[in-house]
C-alpha cells in the first residue's frame, strides 16, 4: 500500500491515504521517505569487508546575510568530483547565482521594511530566509544525479518555497535527464495519468479546483530516488497554499524506455565553413555524443576514431578518410586544428561513417546513426 504526503519545507503536513498501483505523494527534503533498509543476520563466520562508501558527490558553502533585518540559514550545493568538469563548474555557477539573487532580493526587502517601520514606529521583526538541499540519487545507480534545492522564507510577501531540480548524467560529457528519457515518448500521458489519478484519490486537499491540474508542462520539475520519479509543483500552482507544495511520484519503469536514436546538435558557431566551402565539424564533441571513442595522438597528429567493428583514423592536413581497411577517399578538405580541437568535412561523418546529418532552417546541425 503506497502512502500519499503533502508538504511544505517550512511545515510539513503529513495526510495519509491508500493508492493501488504507482502512485504516491512524499515530503520534501524528508530522505527517510525514500529509505527501505533491509537487515541480515550473517550465517557464515567469514570475514565481511565493509562496503565502499559512494562518492561525496555534493558538499556545500553556507552564507549570511550582512543586511541585521535578516537571518538567514543558508547551505549551498557545490557539485564535485563529477566526470564532466566544464559542466560541474556551469552547474555549481548556475546554482550559485540563483542564491545569490534570492539573497540580494531579501537582504534589499529587509532592510525597507526596516526603515518602513522605524518611519512608522512600529516593531520590526527579522525576516527569515533558508537554502537547503537535498541529493536524492548519487550517480552510483545508471549514473544519474539528481539534486533538489529549496528555497523559502518569512517575512517577506512571496516567500513561499521554490523548489528547483537538477537532473544530469554523470559522464565525460553530461546531459541533462528529462521525463522522456525516464518514461520513453509517451511520457506526458503516463504521468498527467499518474497525477490526475493521486488528485481524483486525495479531494480532502482540494486539488481540484477551477484552476487546478492542466497537464504537466514542458519544463516539469522533478527530482529521483529509489527508483522513483517525483514531480513537483510549487505553491499554489494546482492546489490552495494549505496544500504546501505537492509531490506526485511515480514509480520508474522496470525496463527502459524505448530508446531514442543517439544524437548530436551543433549549434551555429560550433561548426565553420573552410576557403572552399566545406562544413567543417568538431570531430570528438560530435563522435563522443554519439558513443564514438576519440583518441588523440599528438606524436603522429592523428585521431583514432571506433565505435563496435567501425574504425577509422584521420591525420592533420591529410585530405584522406577510410573507413577500416577500404581504401581512402579524398572529400575536398584535409582534418584541420583550431581552438584544440580536430575538425574534419561533414562530409566525413556521412560518407565515411554513414551517419546522418540534418540542418534545420535555424542552423543547427543534428547527426544521428542512420537507422
Amino acid at each position: 500500500m503506497k502512502t500519499m504526503k503533502h508538504t511544505s519545507p517550512l511545515a510539513k503536513t503529513l495526510a495519509a491515504a491508500g493508492l493501488a498501483g504507482v502512485l504516491m505523494i512524499s515530503a520534501s527534503g524528508l530522505p527517510s521517505a525514500h529509505v527501505h533498509a533491509e537487515t541480515q543476520t550473517a550465517a557464515s563466520t567469514e570475514q565481511v569487508k565493509a562496503p565502499t562508501a559512494p562518492p561525496q558527490r555534493v558538499t556545500f558553502k553556507t552564507w549570511h546575510s550582512k543586511e541585521k533585518w535578516l537571518e538567514t540559514d543558508i547551505k549551498i550545493p557545490v557539485f564535485q568530483g563529477l566526470a564532466d568538469t566544464k559542466y560541474q563548474d556551469q552547474l555549481n555557477d548556475i546554482i550559485e547565482s540563483h542564491a545569490s539573487k534570492d539573497i540580494a532580493k531579501w537582504e534589499k526587502e529587509a532592510s525597507e521594511a526596516a526603515a518602513n517601520a522605524e518611519q512608522n514606529g512600529y516593531t520590526m521583526h527579522p525576516y527569515q530566509l533558508t537554502i537547503t538541499y537535498e541529493l536524492t540519487s548519487d550517480g552510483t545507480d545508471d549514473s544519474l544525479i539528481s539534486l533538489k534545492v529549496i528555497t523559502e522564507g518569512m517575512g517577506m510577501n512571496n516567500g513561499d518555497p521554490r523548489v528547483d531540480t537538477y537532473n544530469f548524467t554523470n559522464e565525460a560529457e553530461a546531459r541533462r535527464v528529462t521525463l522522456e528519457d525516464l518514461f520513453g515518448k509517451n511520457y506526458k500521458s503516463i504521468v498527467d495519468t499518474a497525477v490526475k489519478t493521486a488528485i481524483a484519490a486525495d479531494q480532502d486537499h482540494c486539488f481540484a479546483n477551477e484552476d487546478g491540474f492542466q497537464g504537466i508542462d514542458a519544463e516539469q520539475s522533478f527530482y529521483v530516488a529509489d527508483g522513483t520519479a517525483y514531480i513537483v509543483f510549487q505553491k499554489y500552482s494546482i492546489a490552495p497554499g494549505s496544500t504546501g507544495t505537492p509531490e506526485f511520484a511515480v514509480k520508474l519503469p522496470d525496463t527502459a524506455p524505448e530508446e531514442k536514436p543517439v544524437s548530436a546538435v551543433l549549434k551555429p558557431g560550433a561548426y565553420y565553413k573552410d576557403n572552399t566551402g566545406k562544413m567543417m565539424v568538431p570531430a570528438a564533441r560530435v563522435l563522443r555524443q554519439l558513443q564514438f571513442d576519440v583518441k588523440w595522438n599528438g606524436k603522429s597528429k592523428t585521431a583514432e576514431i571506433s565505435k563496435g567493428a567501425v574504425w577509422s583514423v584521420v591525420t592533420l592536413n591529410k585530405d584522406a578518410y577510410a573507413l577500416g581497411k577500404t581504401a581512402p577517399r579524398s572529400l575536398g578538405a584535409s582534418p584541420a586544428m583550431k581552438d584544440g580541437h580536430v575538425y574534419v568535412p561533414l562530409a566525413f561523418l556521412t560518407d565515411i561513417l554513414q551517419l546522418q546529418a540534418d540542418q534545420s532552417p535555424y542552423g543547427e546541425i543534428t547527426v544521428t546513426e542512420a537507422q
